[in-house]
């Protein structure tokens, strides 16, 4: 009787019916055979999942960013441009189809200023999540490429939803318009890829995302031509935006959209700055990662690490001419009292800790916050005034469009300073280097350290608006008096968003949450008559509005601003006073609740 023989498994040996199926990783070869081909896909894959804590975020936004925009730009600053903007000449039919493809471009690039930041730094650094796949059959270029890939399937999802909506309200007229989210992810790479490879080659991060937020997306993004042709800005500025990324994937979206009129050669010309771009950078990624992730690792570098080197070399030395300390230890103070579980008086250390960090940090960091509304007023005053004849004032006058969107502009700084500092801030502390658990060991209570770190960001704020009010009064945009007025005011403002800013950071556990707060702010950036006056909305329209918390803080500025004042404006005080007792108490109690069990 001839026996029959079973082909064996590739995956590893069975000795009998009844043993247990062969692990996964019998065959290590094979499994190292199928990452050489897939790598980028698994890397990618693992990318993607990681997205998964905050796929509801990225979901949201993909279909709430497009609707805030058409209502506020298209609808609402499309009502006060109206007839006076001809854009026929370049093939739009209304204010929205022309901005349209432009705001989908810009989102996305802004959203890659997001995932080539932080997450690559993370995975460098804080999770050190790279390493763990370079111990496996990897390569670094297929860990810098899966990343990529990941992205892109973000900007897929975001920019078809995008068009969709466009689609939907009418806004494009050409059948290639869905096209545009190729261009528009373009455009996203060869911003992001340059950014992606600076920050894959740093050591440590001190701010660099902060600095690439506000002095290279920003201005690519106010000086792209999104909301207003390219030519209305002066020459000089006219630069800014044949060198940015943004403005050629905003052209090529148009095209694709509704058919602006353009030459082949330009529109090759335009293609083809995106590809050498996207691709140049894409070499310098590669060649950043293989160094970092190969056979003998590069850590990357730190700017300024001489200058911190040579900085604490001082601070030595005039610790040794000081002499040695005082022997003995000095004496416990035992916190009592009704709130002694709160307050130990020391808010001055939180405070003079958080100093020392500025003093320690570049100084191009602490005095960059005063140029987002700078750039805001820049691009709008100049951009959109050509297509707007004016704006009621409140005595029935007429004023200019700058001078209606600058003491808003103030507003909307005093926000974003405050929140910034209250939450990324704050979460860094909080969560990544456990600083304020090391403080809650010490004598200083939870009302120490909130009072302390909103005073410190009160403190960025000041400087910040104390910068930009000067910039108002030299462009005789407000008048030396109401600028003192203002820069009180906005300390004000900046007390109340910085108190509910911690107060919601001390409920949040991954840094991914943070992108909710970017959900709250933007629609009340759009909708706060920042850039146009309430009344272009139905009277429905406006109770909801009235009800946002920088509606109050724009009014007020404005009713400082034309020094005039009425009973509205201690409702906007009050609500302020409501917003700071909130915050204060609710991130005292969670300070508590966290390090004092």
């Amino acid at each position: 009787m001839t026996e029959t023989t079973l082909p064996r498994s590739t995956t590893g040996p069975r000795t009998g019916d009844g043993d247990p199926p062969p692990s996964p990783a019998a065959d290590k070869a094979v499994l190292a055979s199928r990452v050489r081909s897939r790598g980028i896909l698994y890397q990618a894959e693992h990318t993607l999942r990681g997205m998964r804590a905050y796929a509801v975020v990225i979901l949201t936004s993909s279909i709430a960013q497009p609707i805030m925009y058409i209502l506020a730009m298209g609808l609402g600053l499309g009502v006060l441009v109206g007839d006076r903007a001809d854009l026929t000449a370049y093939g739009a039919e209304s204010y929205l189809m022309y901005i349209g493809p432009a705001i989908l471009a810009s989102t996305m690039a802004m959203s890659a200023g997001i995932e080539f930041t932080f997450p690559v730094m993370e995975k460098f650094k804080w999770r050190r999540i790279y390493y763990g796949a370079q111990a496996s059959p990897l390569t670094p270029t297929q860990i810098a490429s899966g990343h990529i890939l990941a992205v892109c399937a973000r900007f897929g999802v975001h920019g078809l939803v995008f068009t969709g909506v466009l689609v939907a309200v009418g806004a494009t007229t050409s059948p290639w318009a869905w096209l545009q989210v190729f261009t528009a992810a373009l455009g996203s790479l060869a911003l992001g890829l340059p950014i992606m490879a600076y920050i894959a080659s740093l050591r440590d991060e001190k701010g660099h995302a902060a600095l690439i937020q506000r002095f290279i997306i920003m201005p690519l993004f106010l000086f792209s031509g999104t909301f207003y042709p390219l030519t209305n800005l002066p020459g000089a500025l006219q630069l800014i935006g044949w060198f940015s990324p943004i403005w050629h994937a905003n052209e090529l979206g148009r095209v694709l959209a509704f058919g602006q009129p353009m030459s082949a050669g330009m529109a090759t010309v335009h293609l083809g700055y995106l590809l050498v771009l996207a691709g140049a950078a894409w070499f310098w990624v590669r060649r950043i990662y293989i160094r970092r992730l190969g056979l003998a690792e590069w850590r990357g570098r730190t700017p300024g690490e001489k200058s911190r080197l040579k900085r604490e070399a001082r601070l030595e030395a005039k610790d040794l001419a000081a002499g040695p300390p005082a022997p003995g230890t000095p004496p416990v103070k035992v916190r009592s009292g009704l709130a002694g579980n709160y307050y130990s008086g020391n808010i001055r250390a939180v405070f003079s800790r958080g100093m020392s960090a500025i003093r320690n940090n570049r100084g191009v960091i602490f005095l960059s916050g005063f140029l987002e509304p700078v750039l805001f007023l820049t691009s709008f005053g100049l951009g959109i005034s050509p297509m707007i004849s004016g704006i009621e004032a409140a005595d029935g006058g007429q004023m200019s469009y700058a001078a209606f969107i600058a003491p808003a502009l103030l507003a909307v700084s005093a926000m974003n300073g405050a929140v910034f500092d209250s939450t990324w801030n704050v979460f860094f502390k909080l969560k990544i280097t456990k600083l304020y658990q090391s403080m809650m060991a010490t004598s200083l209570g939870p009302l120490d350290v909130a009072v302390g770190e909103i005073l410190l960001a009160l403190f960025r704020g000041g400087i910040y608006a104390l910068g930009f009010l000067t910039v108002l009064v030299a462009a005789d945009l407000v008048s030396p008096l109401s600028a003192l007025v203002m820069l009180v005011a906005a300390l004000f403002i900046a007390f109340g968003f910085a108190a509910v800013g911690m107060a919601v950071t001390s409920f949040m556990s991954r840094f991914q949450q943070m992108d909710w707060m970017m959900m709250v702010m933007m629609p009340m950036f759009l909708f706060s008559a920042t850039l146009f006056p309430i009344d272009v909305y139905p009277s429905g329209v406006q109770w909801v509005i009235q009800a946002l918390p920088l509606w109050h803080a724009v009014e007020l500025m404005r009713d400082i601003a034309a020094f005039s004042f009425s009973t509205l404006t201690l409702v906007h005080i009050g609500y302020y006073l409501v917003m700071i007792a909130v915050g204060m108490t609710v991130a005292t109690l969670r300070m508590r609740r966290l390090f004092l069990r």
